[in-house]
Formats: C-alpha cells, sequence, structure tokens
C-alpha cells in the first residue's frame, strides 16, 4: 500500500487519541463525579454495562474480522468494495435485532424498564456504530484522520460537559454528552469513508463464507465482555449502587492505563494480517517480537507505578468520597499485567494466523470462572470480589492463548534484560514511596513521583543496557 505508515507512527497517533482519551475523563470524571455523586454515577455505569452487551450483539465480530481479512484486500478496490458491502450487511442485520431484544428487555424486566429511558438514549450508540464503520480507516491505517476527529469530538463533548451537567439532576444531560461524544464521530465516518470504498446493502449467499469466523469472533466477544463488564453488572444486583460506583472509579482508570498501554497492539494487527497474507513470515516474526519487547518495558512498571500510588491516583481522580475504590484499583493493577500479554497474544498471534477458535476457548473458560467467582464473592468483598475475579480470568486466559500461541510465534526477548526492568521497577516503588511520606500534597506528591521514577527507571535501563529499550526506539521505524 502506497504512502503507509510506519507501525511507530501508527501507535504514536493512537497513543495520542488515547491520551485525549485520558485526558478528557481525568478532566470531566472528578467533576462529574462530584456533582452527580456516587449514585447517580452507579446508576449510568449500571446502564452503560448493559447496553454494552447490546452493542456488542449489533457488532458481533465484525470490527476484528474485517480488520484481519480486509487488510488482505486493502490493495485491490474492487474486491475491498465487495468484502465491506458483505460485511456491512451482516452487520446491519445484527443491530437489527439488537434493537429488537433490548426493546424487549427493557419492556420486561423491571430493573431495566426503571432506567429505560438512560438506556434509550445510550442505545443510541450502537445505530451510530454500524453507521460509521470505523473498521475501514483501521484496515487502511489511517490513524491520522481517527485523531484527529476523536480529538474534535472530545472537545465538544468538554464544552457541553460543562454548560450543561451543574448539579446531581443532570445525570439526563450527561448522558446526551456521552452519546454525542461518540455518535458524532462515526456521522463523519459514514461520510469520510468513501475515499476508501463503497458501502451498498450486499444480502447474498456469499455472506454465509464470513459468518461462521464472525461468529466464533462475536462468541470470544461476549466472553470478553462477560469478565469485564458482567462485574459491574453483577455488583448493581448482588451489591448495590454505592459499591457500582465506587468500582467504576477502578475500573476507569485501569481501562484507561490499559488502552494506552495496548495502542501498539490495536495498530499492528492489520500490518501483522497483511505480512501473513502475503507470506511475509520474518517480517512477522520480527514485528511481533518488537512489539513484545516495547510492551516488557512499559507494562512491569506502568503495573508496579499505579499500585504504589492507587490512593493518590483514586483521590486525585474521584475525591475523597471514593477512596475506598483504592484496594479494587490495586488489585486491577496485576490484571493489568495479564490482561496486555493475553492481548498481545490474541490480537497479534492468534488471530492474524486465523486461530480464533483457541482464542474462544480461553476466553469462555476464564469468563465461566469469573461469572462463577463473582457469584460467590461479591455478596462478601463486595467490588474487591470483582476487582479479584477479574485477576483471575485475565491470568487464565493469558495462560491459555500463550499455550496456544508459542507454536506460530517464538519469542526472542533478552532474558537478561528482565533483571533490568526488575531493579528499574523496585527504584519506582521507592521513589514513590518515599515521596509520598515526605510529600503532604496529594497532587504535587504523584507528580513529583511520576516524574521522578520514569527518570530513575529508564535511566536504570541505560545504565543496565537493556536492549529492549534500543528495540522500543527501532519500533518507529519499522515499515511494510
Amino acid at each position: 500500500m502506497k504512502n503507509q505508515r510506519s507501525i511507530g507512527v501508527n501507535a504514536g497517533l493512537n497513543m495520542i487519541r488515547t491520551a485525549c482519551q485520558v485526558i478528557f475523563p481525568l478532566i470531566t470524571f472528578p467533576y462529574v463525579s462530584r456533582v452527580l455523586h456516587v449514585e447517580n454515577i452507579g446508576i449510568y455505569n449500571f446502564c452503560q454495562s448493559v447496553i454494552s452487551y447490546f452493542l456488542l450483539l449489533a457488532g458481533l465480530g465484525i470490527s476484528t474480522y474485517a480488520i484481519r481479512e480486509g487488510a488482505r484486500y486493502r490493495d485491490d478496490e474492487e474486491k475491498m468494495a465487495l468484502f465491506a458491502s458483505e460485511v456491512f450487511s451482516i452487520n446491519f442485520i445484527s443491530t437489527v435485532l439488537s434493537y429488537l431484544i433490548l426493546g424487549a428487555c427493557i419492556f420486561l424486566i423491571p430493573r431495566f424498564n426503571q432506567y429505560g429511558q438512560i438506556m434509550a438514549v445510550l442505545s443510541i450508540s450502537i445505530m451510530f456504530t454500524l453507521v460509521g464503520s470505523e473498521w475501514i480507516f483501521q484496515v487502511y491505517e489511517d490513524y491520522k484522520y481517527i485523531t484527529i476527529r476523536g480529538i474534535l469530538f472530545q472537545c465538544i463533548s468538554l464544552i457541553l460537559m460543562f454548560v450543561f451537567v451543574k448539579n446531581s439532576s443532570d445525570l439526563f444531560a450527561y448522558v446526551w454528552i456521552t452519546v454525542i461524544s461518540c455518535s458524532g464521530a462515526n456521522i463523519l465516518n459514514a461520510i469520510s469513508r468513501r475515499k476508501y470504498c463503497k458501502i451498498r446493502l450486499a444480502i447474498n449467499a456469499k455472506m454465509l463464507t464470513h459468518l461462521f469466523p464472525i461468529l466464533v469472533l462475536f462468541a470470544t466477544s461476549v466472553a470478553t465482555t462477560i469478565y469485564t463488564n458482567a462485574d459491574t453488572t453483577m455488583l448493581g444486583f448482588l451489591s448495590g449502587n454505592k459499591s457500582v460506583g465506587l468500582y467504576s472509579v477502578s475500573t476507569k482508570i485501569y481501562t484507561i492505563v490499559k488502552q494506552m498501554l495496548a495502542a501498539i497492539i490495536i495498530v499492528s494487527i492489520p500490518r501483522l494480517s497483511a505480512y501473513l497474507g502475503e507470506k511475509k513470515i520474518d517480517c512477522f516474526n520480527k514485528t511481533a517480537n518488537q512489539i513484545l519487547n516495547a510492551l516488557v518495558v512499559i507494562v512491569v512498571p506502568a503495573m508496579v507505578g499505579m499500585i504504589a500510588l492507587s490512593r493518590n491516583i483514586v483521590f486525585i481522580i474521584a475525591g475523597q468520597e471514593y477512596v475506598d475504590a483504592k484496594i479494587s484499583l490495586e488489585i486491577l493493577s496485576v490484571a493489568l499485567f495479564f490482561s496486555i500479554f493475553g492481548w498481545f497474544y490474541t490480537s497479534c498471534i492468534l488471530i492474524p494466523c486465523r486461530c480464533e477458535n483457541k482464542v474462544l476457548m480461553a476466553t469462555i473458560v476464564a469468563a465461566l470462572v469469573n461469572i462463577g467467582l463473582n457469584f460467590i464473592l461479591i455478596p462478601i468483598f463486595q467490588q474487591n470480589a470483582a476487582a479479584f475475579t477479574t485477576v483471575i480470568a485475565e491470568l487464565l486466559s493469558m495462560i491459555i492463548t500463550w499455550w496456544n500461541g508459542r507454536k506460530y510465534f517464538k519469542v526472542s526477548f533478552l532474558k537478561k534484560d528482565i533483571g533490568s526492568v526488575a531493579i528499574g521497577c523496585v527504584a519506582i516503588w521507592i521513589v514513590c514511596s518515599m515521596t509520598e511520606k515526605y510529600i503532604s500534597s496529594v497532587l504535587i506528591s504523584t507528580a513529583f513521583s511520576v516524574i521522578a521514577s520514569v527518570a530513575a527507571y529508564m535511566i536504570i535501563l541505560l545504565i543496565m543496557k537493556n536492549q529492549a529499550v534500543k528495540l522500543v526506539l527501532e519500533i518507529l521505524h519499522i515499515k511494510k
């Protein structure tokens, strides 16, 4: 493909977009959590968790499948247009089905009916996800457009937030603003995607050839959603809105950090799929190893830093009212490690190798364990139990995907570098602990801890000549 950006540039653009997604809640959530209070935040997150299931049903496994397979067709305009139309048609049918089931659930389930208006507004995002078809831009690795568009609508939402959300009665306004944030972006997508391919409804027998792998990926997404969103839903049923509100703080922080760390993984999927489609196995292995090495250097210290600064982070993000979320955040920090490396083997190895059935097996096992433990532990330990079950689920998923992925990918990470990362993490813990002890201001203490610990960590890696640092820099020059 002409003018193809390096994975490093794409990762950088995706990190900028994700960073803005981080900055937006960092600015708005402290304000919104204080204005709306725990109960309303709990109601919103409960409704959002329910809608996420119907968003999942409407999406099936289409996005992942379309990115993987579309990357193999993107240099053939005619084949790409036909492929995109067939996939879009499947998405259209699944979206209609999703709305029908959602309407029935709101009408029949009292708990859903109680918040029917909120769920109805949040469900608008389901329709616009279909219209937006963002996977097209990911197939063509157009992260520049995705980044600019994302920043634009986050800024619009930020302005609307401070204008219309002023007291605890403004929950409904907050719901509309969150919908506008994503729906507006998808309207632009519907206009901009035409430069790559023209999409039309194409209901034909050939659609069935796409259906089986899509359904396998959908089943995988369902299982993944179960052990990520089911925690919030089950807390709502088994514990109450306060636990949901507290857990929403820790999961929001956890999700933000995970998305930032996964920026490289996300942009690598179409490139790795294209390499396999072109049978460039050496390029595939080299790129995958560079990604893995970069993740080791970044993820481990991030986990340690989150644990060390958990109380300060919760206090800054949400205020004193939410400090009890500290423990669940510490537990989720451990889940971060397992999640990212499981994500690597899932998205960078097994899915490009068309082994979605193995991914499905891993996620089903993780989801079943997660649900079973939630029923047992949530009534006793509330939000901390939900965090713990997430750790177990992510660990199981990582082990199973690694076991299945090792036959397709051989790790060439230099094991001696693990020692330098470990020593660097010890330095991070010491810096954070000492800073918290001697600096009373939470904001100043946290800012100094982050800056000083990052500096100490990098100095240690450089002194010990960690080869992974070199690979992190080299990834900026990976080209097709």
